[in-house]
């Protein structure tokens, strides 16, 4: 009698054990697939935000830019008294923007603007967000693969007979359908 009731309590040791096990797996698929949402939410704001402020200072350093031509072109023309005149308007006025701070002109080289390096942030920013939403992916699939693993083995798959309302789900990986599979694979870097 004792060892059946000793085999009785092992049993359901193994079985709350294993229930256990199984809720905290089913758990972490829902929370990574959380995770992905997240990133989603995060990379949808990040590229609204990033490209409206490089664009706004695309814009402005565009004209900034062309203004420095222009007044290095009339800074240039040395014939007759009115180009004079305009010439040296345009070296004050070079001048006062140098001084400003609001540019730096190395002698003969064009100013150095600001552009070129916010552009670099927003692709060093949007690689990372999709490093992280690649991850979260990866993690969502392998927490559906842990639970299926541990769920159709035994005694996990015995547990999940007997809680099926609780345990019993069939998750879907995140994954691309063929077809963009085979695009993508056809895809080619071109500059045409």
């Amino acid at each position: 009698m004792e060892i059946l009731l000793g085999l009785v309590v092992v049993v359901l040791l193994v079985i709350v054990v294993w229930y256990n096990k199984l809720i905290g797996l089913k758990e972490a698929v829902f929370t990574d697939e959380k995770g992905i949402g997240i990133q989603l939410d995060e990379r949808n704001k990040l590229f609204d935000s990033l490209i409206n402020s490089v664009k706004k200072y695309m814009d402005h350093e565009k004209g900034t830019f062309a203004e420095i031509v222009k007044l290095r072109s009339q800074a240039n023309q040395t014939t007759g008294v009115a180009t004079d005149a305009t010439a040296q308007a345009a070296q004050e006025a070079l001048s006062k923007m140098v001084s400003s701070g609001a540019i730096n002109i190395a002698v003969e080289a064009y100013p150095e603007l600001k552009s070129a390096t916010n552009m670099l942030q927003l692709q060093e920013s949007i690689e990372n967000i999709e490093r992280k939403l690649a991850n979260s992916k990866k993690a969502f699939n392998m927490s559906i693969e842990d639970y299926n693993t541990t769920s159709q083995g035994i005694p996990g798959v015995l547990v999940v007979s007997l809680f099926k309302k609780q345990l019993k789900f069939d998750f879907v990986r995140w994954e691309l359908s063929k077809e963009k599979i085979e695009k993508a694979e056809e895809r080619v870097v071109s500059f045409d």
